[in-house]
């Protein structure tokens, strides 16, 4: 199924724009041919087109909607992944893809104490998203959070199960499995550091706060590959 991503519905009627508007154009769509669109909020609509309007400003396609159903949510786990950035961003832009199709539902990047950048380019990974989300046939879009201090995070999100990703032998971490019982049914945040991992003061910060230590395996992982990693090992441990 082709799916269009649109916030601009209303009135049963909805409008495509910009890059959504000229994928319609690249597709050889029509007046009166018929869309499929989603909002990301977990609606499928079916539309017809009824204009399609080209300028050298503006693209758009209006579409009259025929009909529309809210669509199950494909998991009973809500995961939020806490990512410090990578200095390269395509590996970080290249990891939320591949999360997001495969079990991701919201990620805040976290500035640490090792961490190598400051800031994340939101547009551009917004477009990501949409795009995943389309390419996965996932009804709800998940949510990017701007870059935000570590030590911020760490009050936050208090019903939730909190695991810590590190590679610090001196502190005690369990694998996915051995929390499954616990993460079952559950808000999950899972927390990944930067190539120099969190420090020392950090770990023992989120310790201090409840957090669980978590092994991603014997071997030390890239920051991006520790996120890829996380989001599809609890699908697989969790059955979904």
């Amino acid at each position: 199924m082709q799916l269009f991503y649109t916030t601009h519905i209303a009135d049963n009627k909805a409008l495509l724009t910009d890059d959504e508007a000229r994928h319609v154009k690249v597709l050889r769509k029509s007046v009166n041919d018929h869309l499929h669109l989603i909002d990301g909020t977990g609606y499928l609509y079916e539309a017809v087109i009824t204009e399609i309007v080209e300028t050298k400003k503006a693209h758009e396609v209006h579409l009259n909607i025929v009909s529309k159903n809210l669509q199950a949510r494909s998991r009973d786990f809500h995961f939020h992944l806490f990512i410090a950035p990578t200095k390269q961003n395509e590996r970080i832009e290249w990891m939320l893809e591949k999360a997001i199709e495969t079990g991701l539902d919201s990620i805040t990047f976290i500035q640490t104490e090792h961490s190598e950048k400051n800031r994340v380019n939101m547009g551009r990974l917004e477009k990501i998203c949409i795009s995943a989300m389309k390419q996965s046939g996932e009804f709800y879009k998940p949510l990017i959070n701007d870059l935000m201090n570590f030590k911020d995070v760490l009050h936050s999100n208090k019903d939730a199960v909190q695991l810590l990703a590190h590679c610090n032998s001196q502190f005690e971490k369990q694998s996915l499995q051995d929390y499954s019982v616990a993460i079952k049914n559950a808000n999950i945040n899972i927390f990944i550091g930067p190539e120099g991992d969190f420090s020392e003061t950090e770990i023992k910060q989120a310790y201090e706060m409840g957090f669980k230590g978590l092994s991603l395996g014997s071997t030390r992982l890239r920051t991006e590959t520790a996120g890829l990693y996380a989001t599809m090992a609890l699908s697989a441990v969790l059955g979904k």
